[in-house]
């Protein structure tokens, strides 16, 4: 992945760009990319292209961005991966086009310019991607479906700033900065934003699986990049649970193939438990003579300074599949320091860790790291899940005895009356939607909507599914409301903060589509156990011990105290006290200028 940025002059009226204007978005998307640096601009100055390379093919200069079709009339910078770039060049090639690299960000401009927008329905990958039509004085911005590249922007109505970090249109516009009260209400809720809104009111991150399409100082255009997610939500013709196990089994081992191409060493963040336990075997099946590195997070206690955490499990993997496993050692001090270094705000400590087990991962030369995000979301993981199937399918009830919804806010709830919409948070909230918020927001936040409306505004939008489809509701509400801008953003953008690539074998389509099919009877199964579908998947390759293992990558803090019902708890969690402990000086970091300061809660 890299770092791309620029503006777009809107109007007639506004200035032209120069290189200085520049400066500062350069300098703070510098760390998503160390391999190159480069920009373009238009002999009209109307409209500058910048990028931060991370060279994962091609790193020859010949490679570097902007990339330019045969015929120099597209421009591209592109942020991620297109997958099948070397499948489009071949056909490109056919066709009569010329390249001069292995770069996919060159298939790119020319796949453009042979297919304009239908190049959509022929690319596959994770990517974030600006391209300018010189011809038709037009630029394409458009995001990947899952939101796994970001992409922030401004616009004023004069000139359109875009960026991969929200930093870097931050400081270039903070005169014209205010909070978005709606924004910091949702993030309080459920831990992400949604509705493309950032904390700031006037920067926007473009939705994923959409586009802008921008008719230089005319009109922008908003549509979305994909089908509506609810086009293949009909179930197939029921085959048997063998059946689909082997069909998941040979998607993901297809995703790990297309995942670990290129010229950068490749590394896999590992917590211990199932979802990266399987990609390391993956890997090992995929390579078996090959070695690959591995990065675990262990938590110093900080009472009895003891290492708590995944890493013992993660070395009985490691071990049992023959590998090297790297282990970074976290201390409260360590968290405290970071205070006020992460682009956006976070409900964990997460991002520092995922920045941890990259700065590891990038001096043992790793520079792609895979990550198993997704799988919970999409294999029915979270406790919240299969608490909404118990409630809402009367034939999956028994569910209920073992998940629970989780949090204060359930405890105004009349569970016989309730809606999707009342009890699903994504698995971060804990805030009453309508009581609780009275509590804790000055009244200036109370007058803007709560997070329920973005959840009704999102089921009404999957128009073909019937509304006893409870486990694809779940599925696509976390899929669209939690992973791009609360998983994503505090893993991937942690990660490349420090120069290391992540990809994401279980965020892929291929495997989406086909368990959207899949009958839920085969999806729970008969164990009444969270992932219960993936864990036979794993059984062909991994043994008993590793399957069952829940571990997630999280701080070991004292959940159970607030969760009564999780499944995921530390019984010796090593930042049990860190907030007590540390009130009075993460108090004097936030009140001594080094944030703003708002009279809001």
């Amino acid at each position: 992945m890299c770092g791309i940025a620029g503006i777009i002059n809107l109007s007639k009226k506004a200035k032209p760009i120069e290189h200085e204007d520049t400066l500062i978005m350069k300098k703070l998307i510098s760390s998503r990319g160390s391999d190159s640096e480069g920009s373009w601009r238009s002999e009209d100055k109307n409209i500058i292209l910048i990028i931060q390379r991370l060279a994962t093919q091609d790193k020859r200069p010949i490679a570097n961005q902007p990339c330019f079709s045969t015929d120099k009339n597209v421009i591209a910078v592109l942020n991620g991966e297109i997958y099948n770039h070397n499948e489009i060049r071949e056909l490109l090639e056919s066709k009569g086009y010329k390249f001069l690299t292995r770069n996919d960000t060159e298939v790119l401009a020319n796949a453009y310019h042979y297919w304009g927008k239908n190049i959509f329905s022929k690319i596959l990958g994770q990517f974030s991607f600006v391209i300018f039509d010189k011809n038709k004085k037009l630029v394409l911005i458009a995001r990947d479906e899952h939101g796994i590249c970001p992409l922030f922007y401004f616009n004023n109505g004069e000139k359109f700033y875009f960026s991969s970090t929200p930093e870097s249109i931050h400081l270039q516009l903070k005169n014209d900065l205010k909070i978005n009260k709606q924004a910091l209400s949702d993030f309080m809720i459920a831990g992400a934003i949604p509705n493309g809104n950032t904390f700031f009111e006037n920067i926007k991150y473009l939705k994923p699986g959409h586009f802008f399409e921008i008719k230089l100082t005319e009109k922008i255009e908003t549509s979305k990049l994909f089908s509506s997610p609810t086009s293949f939500l009909t179930l197939s013709n029921k085959k048997s649970e063998n059946e689909y196990i082997d069909q998941i089994f040979q998607i993901i081992e297809m995703n790990m193939k297309t995942l670990i191409k290129g010229d950068k060493n490749v590394g896999i963040y590992l917590s211990g438990g199932l979802d990266s336990a399987l990609m390391l075997a993956f890997y090992k099946k995929i390579f078996p003579e090959k070695n690959i590195k591995t990065f675990t997070a262990s938590f110093e206690n900080m009472e009895t300074k003891e290492l708590v955490g995944e890493h013992k499990k993660a070395k009985e993997v490691c071990q049992f599949f023959n590998c090297h496993n790297e282990t970074v050692n976290i201390n409260s001090d360590m968290f405290i320091k970071s205070i006020g270094s992460y682009s956006q705000p976070s409900e964990t400590l997460l991002p520092f860790i995922y920045q941890s087990l990259a700065n590891k991962a990038k001096k043992s030369s790793v520079e792609v790291a895979l990550s198993g995000e997704g799988a919970d979301e999409m294999f029915l993981g979270y406790d919240h899940q299969l608490a909404a199937i118990s409630q809402f399918k009367k034939d999956f009830s028994y569910l209920g005895n073992k998940y629970k919804f989780r949090g204060e806010y359930i405890k105004n709830i009349d569970f016989s009356k309730a809606k999707i919409e009342d009890l699903f948070l994504g698995g971060g909230g804990n805030i009453d939607l309508d009581n609780n918020r009275k509590s804790i927001f000055t009244e200036e936040i109370l007058e803007t909507f709560t997070f329920k409306n973005s959840i009704q505004n999102l089921i009404n939008s999957f128009k073909l599914i019937n509304p006893d489809d409870v486990e694809k509701i779940v599925v696509l509400l976390d899929l669209h409301l939690k992973v791009p801008e609360l998983c994503l953003r505090r893993a991937e953008g942690a990660s490349m903060g420090a120069g290391v690539e992540m990809r994401f074998p279980y965020l892929r389509k291929n495997l989406k589509n086909l368990l959207y099919t899949i009958p839920l009877d085969i999806k729970v199964g008969n164990e009444s156990r969270e992932k219960a579908l993936l864990r036979k998947v794993a059984k062909k390759i991994i043994p008993e011990k590793i399957i069952h293992a829940k571990l997630p990558m999280q701080t070991p803090a004292s959940r159970s105290e607030y969760y009564k019902n999780s499944g995921s708890v530390y019984k010796n969690p090593a930042f049990k006290t860190f907030f007590f402990k540390n009130h009075s000086i993460m108090k004097d970091e936030i009140l001594s200028g080094k944030f703003l300061k708002l009279n809001l809660l």
